[in-house]
């Protein structure tokens, strides 16, 4: 029996399922309150726990007090807690943390398009401002295309694009990513 494809299909199972559950490649997913977060210390069952994010993103951990997971990576996650532990409590602690369940999170498309409201981000990639548009299941037949308004916290004034400049650019550092409580507006176009 030839293992090899059955190796390979595993293999590249296992790497999808843990870019699914971690870090995935180009992505960075920042832990959000109400995530539950899985942290894992080998050998110190104690040290072992699942654990919900409080509002305020800091958790109450076993000889640290309390450590800030809000807004950061598991990466960021597991060094704090290594270096935490390490030397006064464990020596070369091996950490891992991982998300179990993401909180979910949204954009809103308003305006000129067939489902305006809530579009669900995925948890383990960026969608991008046009895939946003089409899970609001495209322009009705009165949207202005010239005007697609971006508001994001932070913004001064919303951001403006149009559909075309959306539409040709290919290269994936240029296009435009949505995050999550952003408010898309699709206008209407004036006869």
């Amino acid at each position: 029996m030839n293992w090899k494809p059955i190796l390979r299909a595993t293999l590249a199972l296992l790497f999808s399922l843990s870019a699914i559950a971690g870090d995935a490649p180009g992505v960075v997913r920042r832990i959000k309150p109400n995530d539950i977060i899985a942290i894992h210390v080998l050998g110190e069952a104690e040290l072992t726990m699942d654990r919900r994010v409080p509002a305020d993103g800091k958790m109450a951990f076993p000889f640290l007090k309390e450590i800030e997971v809000g807004d950061k990576t598991t990466g960021e996650v597991e060094k704090a807690i290594r270096d935490g532990l390490h030397p006064d409590w464990i020596i070369n602690p091996q950490v891992t943390v991982e998300v179990k369940d993401f909180v979910k999170q949204f954009v809103i498309v308003n305006g000129q398009v067939n489902a305006p409201g809530p579009v669900e981000l995925p948890p383990d990639r960026r969608i991008t401002l046009l895939e946003a548009l089409n899970k609001a299941r495209d322009f009705t037949p009165k949207a202005n295309k010239k005007r697609i308004e971006l508001n994001r916290k932070g913004f001064a004034k919303p951001k403006v694009y149009t559909y075309d400049e959306l539409k040709k650019e290919t290269d994936d550092a240029k296009k435009i990513y949505v995050e999550a409580d952003d408010v898309v507006d699709v206008g209407e176009s004036i006869l």
